[in-house]
């Protein structure tokens, strides 16, 4: 019992640190609706479960074996995230130059957004989770850890990100919050955007390590 929960609190800190799905529930909590920011985390936990079940099946010795699959992985990712980063930044610029037209120009119907996808893909993007999860779970992957253990941990950590996700898209989901996005959401959109096609760069650059 102490190991899962050493997993679940280590996994806890982990997924508040500043990253791609944070970023993305943050900004689809204050520019959607909660059933939206909820399909994202739907996805994302969707992306976890994926990622703890090539873990605990030993995928990671495979990518130790292999390396290329890892760096391949990277580039694809990088791609997904540079294309969300671009259509942020290009939204939020335009978002920015449209802000003095007429209220009834501005409210135009967004067209349809698979949010599951958008946040699975997300989580997905980036395959240095996997290598996450194999230290996180280093210990659950011993031969001397039970399957009972294992099972724990397919289930109780994708239902663990999808609580602590959506008590995160609550608080941010706030009015209050939700009024200040609508006053610089152009602007927010662009960060988000840059922050975006940073997360790329830093794939495709650990991509180029990896090669050395």
């Amino acid at each position: 019992m102490s190991l899962l929960f050493t997993i679940c609190f280590l996994h806890f800190v982990a997924q508040l640190s500043p990253g791609p799905d944070i970023l993305l529930i943050a900004k689809s909590a204050a520019s959607t609706t909660r059933m939206n920011a909820l399909k994202v985390i739907a996805g994302i936990s969707a992306g976890i479960v994926v990622w703890v079940i090539l873990t605990l099946a030993g995928f990671t010795v495979l990518i130790d074996q292999f390396p290329w699959i890892q760096q391949v992985l990277m580039v694809i990712g990088g791609l997904f995230l540079a294309k969300m980063g671009w259509a942020m930044l290009k939204g939020g610029w335009q978002s920015f130059q449209n802000r003095h037209q007429a209220q009834d120009d501005l409210n135009t119907v967004e067209a349809p957004k698979s949010y599951f996808m958008q946040g699975l893909l997300t989580n997905l993007s980036n395959p240095k989770t996997l290598i996450y999860f194999s230290s996180v779970f280093s210990l659950a992957l011993s031969s001397s850890a039970s399957d009972y253990l294992k099972a724990q941990l397919a289930v109780i950590i994708p239902l663990q990100t999808f609580i602590t996700f959506t008590l995160l898209m609550l608080l941010i989901s706030h009015p209050k919050i939700k009024e200040a996005y609508q006053r610089s959401g152009s602007y927010i959109d662009m960060i988000s955007g840059g922050l975006f096609l940073i997360f790329a760069v830093w794939l495709w650059y650990d991509a180029l390590v990896l090669m050395n």
